[in-house]
């Protein structure tokens, strides 16, 4: 299991002087991801998550003279996401004012073509795009620079505002924070929209881009067994199990109770992330509309501010998630997490992922 140390980046650098040509401040540096996200997984095996879903939330720049400014969402309600980035539709990629309409993702690549021309990766590097924030504002986007890594492609993504470009994910070390280009985009209640025609950038230190960086690649698949019988599982569910596990997004409502910089221990049946047994107690299982046999939160009150404790908010809003309220259902022996119990049940009603935590307080 991947250990990660990060700040949770919720401004963007103004990169001053940047023009069209690729500047290194908007250059990627892949060697510096373990600079934003520490890989000691040889050591302790734990994971850190964050609340942010894309990673991306606007503040106080001007696009054509309107004021941007974004919050984070926490318990206190799903307005603050507003201003998070949604969805690009691929129709909107132009190239040299040259309109790419016909393009898609191979993977975390995007691609196009134009009369017989083939356009992949770093050969679309200048290309613009507009992302579509959760109220609908329009993001003028422009990619500075491709990389490609461990089967995955990273993007440096500008937000062409009025002040100049600005890093899309914010800075590392003085460097963009990657991206990758996930098909389909989240709604306000961080719900997955299965859409062909929109794509969007999950930062590489977001909810998003950490799951699939931790191998819950929704493109790909992976092979669960049964004595002798196998099936092949898309990893699409994982994924979006993963999203709200990583922002303890126990209703399934959009809502994160968690801190940047938690450990948590994460763990599937599929062999793509192994338990690191630090001996802490199970926080939950995972589906991808939310928790499932919730024994703890994974803080008394993530969001100091509340009064609320994360614990009472779950016994208000989704009380039959609780472990308590689910009897034998949520025994560990009894779950479908459980390849035993769960191998013939729909990834839609099993539970995919388990963390385990020590009630930080």
């Amino acid at each position: 299991m991947r250990v990660v140390s990060i700040r949770s980046l919720l401004g963007l650098l103004l990169c001053g002087g940047c023009g069209s040509e690729l500047v290194p401040e908007l250059a990627l540096d892949l060697s510096q991801l373990d600079s934003i996200e520490p890989n000691d997984s040889q050591t302790n095996g734990f994971t850190v998550n964050g609340f942010t879903v894309n990673g991306f939330t606007v503040n106080g720049f001007t696009v054509n003279g309107f004021t941007v400014n974004g919050t984070t969402a926490s318990a206190g309600g799903s307005a603050g996401r507003l201003n998070d980035l949604s969805g690009i539709r691929f129709s909107s990629l132009s190239l040299n004012g040259v309109s790419l309409a016909r393009s898609w993702l191979n993977q975390s690549t995007l691609e196009a073509s134009r009369r017989g021309t083939q356009y992949s990766g770093a050969q679309l590097v200048g290309a613009t795009l507009e992302g579509r924030l959760l109220d609908g504002t329009a993001l003028p986007l422009r990619i500075e620079d491709v990389r490609s890594e461990d089967g995955l492609t990273f993007y440096s993504v500008a937000v062409l505002a009025d002040e100049g470009p600005w890093p899309l994910c914010g800075t590392s070390s003085g460097v963009p924070v990657p991206a990758v280009a996930v098909v389909g985009y989240w709604d306000r209640s961080a719900t997955y929209v299965d859409d062909s025609s929109y794509f969007t950038f999950g930062c590489a230190n977001a909810a998003i881009g950490k799951c699939v960086r931790w191998g819950y690649r929704p493109w790909a698949s992976a092979n669960e067994c049964r004595g002798g019988q196998c099936k092949n599982r898309a990893l699409s569910d994982w994924h979006r199990a993963c999203v709200r596990m990583v922002r303890a997004d126990y209703c399934g409502d959009g809502i994160s109770h968690t801190r940047s910089g938690t450990r948590i221990n994460v763990y599937d049946q599929l062999g793509i992330q192994q338990s690191a047994n630090p001996g802490w107690g199970l926080e939950s299982e995972w589906r991808p509309d939310g928790a499932q046999c919730i024994n703890h939160t994974r803080w008394l009150r993530a969001d100091a501010a509340q009064s609320q404790t994360d614990l009472a908010y779950v016994q208000q809003l989704c009380p039959d998630r609780l472990s308590v309220n689910r009897g034998a259902r949520c025994d560990t022996d009894q779950s479908s997490f459980n390849t035993q119990v769960g191998f013939y049940r729909s990834a839609e009603v099993r539970s995919l992922l388990r963390n385990e935590s020590p009630e930080y307080q």
